[in-house]
């Protein structure tokens, strides 16, 4: 289908025999080297899938700006007008997350694979969006094979499949994150069982939890990090973050080990997860350009806010799909119709003209 170049095929092995001196690390740990290997591949699509957004959103632009409908060039109308700036940020969006985590690399860190999986979800789709608009901007030019842009999008399918498809990456950032979560609760389990002995520490999360249902942030704040212009983005990008800790304990303490089997609510702990992650690199980047005085330090700005706002609805949106008796029902519903197509071996319902 795409990337032609690359000489991809099946490979089987059937009673290989290693040489020891041919052994990469220990015998036994192979899982853990191919891991660290994909995340390196993981962390470096963002940054390449960078360029690819970068040379698609030229060509749109070049195109929406010399054609002309109804008197005037099409990058004079809302709707192009909206494609062209969720383009940008989504590239803006996507390359800040994998300067983000090169910084990290470059400081020494060792502990980024849930990083490089949520650029590499992010980057994948971003850039087919950035593909798929940038034909739909060309119009029938962009189907073209002259026009170069269908051979982008046959490329680009493969980068939501391989070094871990979108699909499992998105359950290992939302169980991984978890793990995480839960080594927290079981810490406090254990202060439970001698109240007396810990009441400071009872206290506190008493004195947390009151602070988060009156709607107050109870962690770090974000603010003292980034430019004064983003203050309210920083506030935002915090209570994000609370709310965020706040659905990850509700759903442990309801679902404990189980929660691995419940990937509806999984999935979209993951999608808030990684539009966090957005919201606190494009923070650090347009504070960056503002703090530097760079000529593109408002427009930075502009996307920056907008991106934000925009996540921050998403972000709330996926939370509350993560419990509730009627979200619960409609997966229920959305499980048996997926049951009912498998058992029948395709589409249950008849066609309309009774074939």
């Amino acid at each position: 289908m795409g990337i032609k170049a690359s000489n991809t095929a099946e490979l089987y092995f059937d009673n290989v025999k290693i040489p020891i001196e041919n052994v990469l690390g220990e015998v036994g740990k192979g899982f853990k080297v191919s891991m660290n290997i994909l995340n390196n591949g993981r962390f470096g699509m963002a940054a390449a899938l960078s360029g690819t957004m970068r040379n698609l959103i030229r060509k749109a632009v070049e195109h929406a700006h010399q054609r002309v409908q109804f008197g005037k060039t099409i990058d004079t109308y809302g709707t192009i007008q909206e494609k062209l700036a969720r383009m940008a940020m989504k590239h803006y969006v996507t390359e800040s997350m994998a300067y983000m985590i090169s910084a990290n690399m470059d400081s020494g860190a060792t502990d980024f694979q849930i990083e490089a999986a949520i650029s590499k979800i992010h980057g994948s789709e971003a850039a087919w969006y950035v593909c798929d608009e940038t034909i739909q901007i060309l119009g029938g030019m962009g189907f073209m094979k002259e026009a170069g842009i269908e051979r982008v999008l046959r490329d680009l399918r493969i980068f939501r499949i391989f070094e871990g498809t979108n699909d499992i990456l998105r359950l290992f950032v939302a169980l991984t994150g978890i793990q995480f979560a839960g080594e927290q609760l079981k810490d406090l389990q254990k202060v439970l069982k001698n109240p007396k002995a810990n009441w400071n520490v009872l206290l506190g999360e008493g004195y947390k939890r009151a602070k988060r249902m009156a709607g107050f942030t109870t962690g770090p704040t974000l603010v003292p990090h980034v430019h004064s212009e983003l203050t309210a983005e920083a506030l935002l990008a915090t209570r994000m973050v609370e709310a965020f800790g706040a659905t990850i304990e509700r759903v442990l303490m309801k679902h404990g080990k189980n929660i691995i089997n419940e990937q509806f609510v999984l999935n979209r702990i993951a999608e808030a997860a990684i539009e966090i992650y957005g919201m606190v690199a494009v923070l650090s980047r347009a504070s960056r350009a503002l703090n530097e005085n760079s000529p593109t330090g408002q427009h930075e700005q502009l996307m920056c806010n907008v991106f934000c706002e925009e996540a921050a609805g998403r972000i709330m949106g996926n939370l509350r799909g993560t419990s509730g008796s009627r979200n619960e029902a409609r997966y229920a519903k959305l499980a048996q119709i997926s049951r009912q197509v498998v058992d029948q071996g395709g589409l249950v319902q008849r066609h309309p003209l009774g074939f």
